[in-house]
């Protein structure tokens, strides 16, 4: 079956598919008290935590570079940018074998089961954009920063990152459905990359110290989405990366065909092994 034929299919149930993504969120918060506040506690609990270490890590060395703008926001943009990537990630290495009966008994496009948790995964991150939304009116309040017209630039970020989740999550989820121990190097490797990201750092910082681990920063899609998400409230004398989204942009596809690939190639292998 061609790559177009099965991106076909997965187009034509994509109505089952939102029932799927409907079904993950009920279940994510049928049991809670709480609820969506979920969303928004985690990473509020996460930013009190990177801000309070880094913060005054930063502040007693005079090196903390986030770019003219409050540390805690610049913070919080490329905390949600990652907890998407994280999550998503950390399930679709598991969406297969998690749903195995499903797998096996439904003539579903079996690449649904891993969108299908990308796209549950950044609509709780749509969710938790009003958190970003909060910090910026008030350091606006504030005339720390101002919002400017590149707001716009999180319509991209969004998109981006959608399809680097799914490509990355259509080779994880066949090949940990194979190799239970590659779940450990997942969570391995997602822990370096959080520290290769700008999250708690500036790119603009690193690039001062070290320009060729900055150029290499570039590949990291990771990187020109928080660009992007920053730029609605950094000064307008700050330029995009777009080497960084150049990069990123063309890595993203990379992933996404590179997923595509790995998932058809090891399909057959995964259902005789679920």
């Amino acid at each position: 079956m061609s790559y177009a034929t099965r991106i076909g299919r997965i187009y034509a149930d994509r109505k089952i598919l939102w029932t799927l993504v409907r079904r993950d969120l009920r279940i994510r918060y049928a049991r809670s008290v709480l609820g969506y506040l979920w969303t928004l506690i985690d990473p509020l609990a996460m930013t009190l935590v990177y801000g309070l270490v880094f913060g005054i890590i930063y502040r007693a060395r005079g090196e903390g570079s986030s770019q003219g703008s409050p540390f805690v926001l610049y913070l919080v943009a490329g905390l949600l940018a990652w907890n998407w990537f994280n999550n998503a990630i950390n399930e679709t290495s598991r969406a297969l074998y998690a749903e195995r009966l499903l797998v096996r008994s439904t003539n579903l496009p079996r690449e649904m089961w891993v969108i299908r948790v990308v796209l549950s995964k950044g609509i709780e991150h749509l969710m938790s954009l009003p958190i970003l939304l909060g910090f910026i009116a008030f350091f606006a309040w504030r005339g720390d920063v101002a919002v400017n017209w590149r707001i716009v630039y999180w319509i991209p970020a969004l998109i981006m990152e959608l399809l680097l989740c799914i490509g990355m999550g259509l080779v994880m989820a066949p090949v940990t459905a194979l190799v239970d121990d590659f779940v450990r190097l997942v969570r391995i490797g997602l822990r370096m990359l959080f520290y290769l990201t700008p999250i708690v750092y500036s790119a603009e910082m690193l690039g001062k110290r070290a320009p060729w681990a900055k150029h290499l920063q570039q590949f990291n899609p990771l990187t020109a989405i928080n660009d992007m998400y920053r730029l609605s409230f950094l000064k307008p004398g700050v330029s995009p990366d777009y080497h960084a989204w150049i990069a990123g942009g063309v890595v993203t596809l990379l992933w996404l065909v590179f997923g595509l690939w790995v998932f058809r190639k090891l399909e057959p292998a995964v259902l005789k092994e679920i």
